[in-house]
């Protein structure tokens, strides 16, 4: 099988969780699985169980209750970027309950978010009143060259082609245009050590893993050229770090009553495995 990134062939297998080998490119390092044909279904995948269902491996207990550590993650990553400039777009791509999306137009942003589950949209109602337009992320319902800025947090390794992925951000960019995005960094130290127990082989929704040298050439593939690419700290409760402790290390079954247990405490955390990268859009010739 090639890579779906630079095309090398063949393939090796990499590890294995449970029955499911994991494929690696010898090139680029790209690391994928390959879902039984016809299986992968994103739109019924995020359900509203994802969101809200501690009783299931996939998804989140909570995610609402991971609102105020989110809200200061994504806070802290706009003003990295500087003041919005005036009447600048932004279109957060897989914008979940629409925190991300709040936070940009605090921010001065005319801010708006895709998201391809009805109900995390239904639910962002509150958060971003009027901004979630519910649409795959492959297939935007936006015209080219639409935003000054696109954001995707935690979403590429979740898009079933990722050349497709990468065409569809440059597409809704506009020349000169910024994209921002994070994912998970499968060459780092951390997700070498912890082997098959990296906490981001989170299947069925995670479908990709990308190294550094895999992002720079997707995106260099469709005009987008890397500015910079670095591990930053995020904000996690401590209930949402027990949660991913207990399904990708220990595999355990819930503890029922303890959903929202130090829920509203909070800490910033960085293993160093989770990149952030911004890229510019070349402007035209």
């Amino acid at each position: 099988m090639s890579c779906a990134v630079c095309g090398s062939a063949p393939a090796r297998t990499k590890l294995r969780i449970g029955q499911v080998d994991i494929l690696e490119c010898r090139a680029c390092g790209l690391a994928w699985w390959q879902p039984p044909h016809g299986d992968f279904r994103p739109e019924a995948l995020y359900d509203e169980a994802y969101f809200d269902d501690a009783h299931t491996a996939r998804g989140y207990d909570d995610y609402a209750s991971l609102e105020a550590a989110l809200r200061h993650t994504f806070a802290r990553r706009l003003a990295r970027l500087g003041p919005a400039p005036a009447g600048a777009s932004l279109l957060d791509v897989g914008a979940a309950y629409g925190f991300g999306v709040d936070e940009a137009r605090r921010a001065g942003w005319q801010a708006c978010g895709l998201e391809i589950s009805a109900a995390a949209a239904r639910r962002a109602r509150d958060a971003a009143p009027g901004r979630i337009a519910v649409g795959h992320a492959l297939r935007a319902p936006f015209a080219d060259g639409t935003f000054d800025l696109v954001t995707s947090w935690d979403v590429l390794e979740h898009l079933a082609d990722p050349q497709a992925a990468a065409a569809e951000l440059a597409r809704l960019l506009r020349p000169g245009g910024r994209l921002v995005l994070t994912t998970g960094d499968v060459g780092s130290l951390v997700a070498r050590i912890s082997g098959a127990r990296w906490h981001l082989y989170s299947l069925p929704e995670h479908l990709f893993f990308y190294t550094r040298r895999s992002l720079h050439r997707l995106l260099a593939a469709h005009g987008l050229r890397v500015e910079r690419m670095r591990a930053e700290p995020s904000y996690y409760s401590l209930a949402y770090l027990a949660e991913r402790l207990r399904k990708t290390l220990l595999r355990a079954p819930p503890r029922p009553g303890r959903r929202r247990l130090f829920a509203a405490c909070w800490v910033p955390l960085n293993l160093f495995d989770i990149v952030t990268v911004h890229a510019v859009k070349a402007p035209c010739a």
